[in-house]
């Protein structure tokens, strides 16, 4: 180590938990000020797992602001905080003024004490270097009006509380270079309805699984045209896509309640999963002319009618997945609606080469979807059949299927 140059000790410091690089200090003279040259500082607490249970030591926050207080870099790039508690709201808002004063790059601030959370400097609205913003349990109720966060490329808000709806529009509005969205609504969050406006975000995530018996938003409305990446997981809200999205490679919607023609802002998607009801969806007019991969997901007795309507409407579908959900809004055992086409979909005639169909029960309607498929995909090469786990004989269940006819001499059926 004695050989090394101090700039390549201090990046691989860097590289270490900040706890580690500070008890270098005791090493040598050389060694004891050469932590406070880092540019990256973590703080989390420690978690202990055991066999009975799960047991979190709490890093102290003294040991957070004596590093701070000692560290001498006039550049913070990398600053993390994860605490589950044993701060005070004071001391994470010093912190965080510290981090945003000396430039910070990559700021998180996690706080996971379920009856607090943690208001942050206004400055923090204004960091022009700040590239990746994650926060968790945060109250914003003084987002300013002008915010401008120039170089924000990144921003993740998890359980976060704001003043009202404007406050967040605020915040995504002043990243004009924003590329990556990621929102985990609350019941507490303040905000009835989300509205995505941003022209230069490529992926965006959005999670409405709270669990509480009041839902987060009520609505998420999306305009942003130029995504790539769309995953919106919602149990109690309703979802509205604004516009096509041209760029779109991959999304996953799965939701119950839609407005507008939700999947006709899909077309250009390559890879879609779907969990929609029918009931309330407009379908009308979409060609999904790139899509390749299908993952679909039925979640009302009328869910097959939309599958073909997507299977119709994707002419070179290859490769198809099926999912019997029973925790979303309807009963176990719900029955497939089963209206036989009146035409094969192109798909199946000339492109589909993978089935599979997970939680398959062997009820008669089930059947008859997996038979058609069976029957008229000419160039299917596999298909796999993941019974469902309560059922009794899953060996006559798949043999049902195996006797069927098929329209691939190729296919090779398997129980997964």
């Amino acid at each position: 180590m004695d050989t090394l140059s101090d700039d390549l000790l201090i990046k691989i410091l860097s590289s270490t938990p900040t706890k580690l690089a500070v008890s270098t200090s005791v090493l040598s003279k050389r060694w004891s000020s050469l932590w406070t040259m880092v540019r990256r500082l973590t703080f989390e607490d420690q978690w202990i797992h055991t066999v009975d249970m799960i047991d979190c030591i709490a890093l102290p926050s003294h040991a957070v602001s004596g590093t701070l207080l000692l560290h001498k870099s006039p550049v913070i790039e990398t600053f993390h905080l994860t605490k589950a508690y044993g701060c005070s709201d004071s001391e994470i808002y010093l912190w965080v003024r510290i981090a945003v004063d000396r430039f910070v790059r990559d700021l998180k601030i996690s706080y996971t004490d379920e009856h607090r959370f943690i208001r942050l400097p206004s400055s923090l609205f204004r960091c022009e270097t700040l590239e990746t913003l994650e926060l968790h349990k945060v109250v914003f109720l003084d987002v300013p009006f002008r915010v401008s966060l120039q170089s924000l490329r990144t921003l993740r808000l998890r359980a976060v509380k704001y003043a009202n709806e404007e406050s967040f529009v605020r915040l995504i509005s002043g990243s004009p270079v924003l590329e990556n969205l990621v929102v985990h609504s609350c019941s507490y969050d303040n905000v009835e309805t989300f509205t995505i406006d941003v022209p230069s975000l490529r992926s965006l995530t959005v999670w409405n699984t709270s669990g509480d018996p009041e839902p987060g938003y009520s609505l998420l409305v999306i305009h942003s045209h130029s995504l790539n990446f769309l995953d919106v997981v919602d149990e109690w809200g309703e979802v509205n896509v604004m516009g096509e999205m041209s760029e779109l490679v991959e999304a996953s919607l799965n939701t119950l309640a839609t407005r507008g023609n939700v999947l006709g802002s899909l077309t250009f998607a390559k890879r879609l999963s779907l969990t929609l009801a029918l009931k309330g969806l407009d379908p009308v007019g979409s060609i999904y002319f790139q899509l390749v991969h299908l993952e679909f997901r039925g979640c009302d007795e009328s869910w097959s009618s939309l599958l073909m309507h997507v299977l119709r409407h994707s002419p070179v579908l290859q490769t198809l997945k099926l999912v019997v959900l029973d925790n979303w809004n309807f009963e176990r055992g719900v029955k497939v609606r089963w209206y036989r086409p009146s035409c094969v979909p192109e798909c199946l005639l000339f492109h589909l080469k993978t089935f599979e169909w997970v939680d398959y029960n062997g009820t008669d309607d089930e059947k008859r979807v997996a038979v058609y498929v069976l029957k008229n995909a000419r160039r299917l090469e596999t298909a796999t059949v993941f019974p469902e786990s309560f059922v009794v004989n899953k060996r006559l269940v798949f043999e049902e299927l195996e006797i069927a006819t098929r329209g691939s001499r190729a296919c090779e059926l398997t129980m997964g």
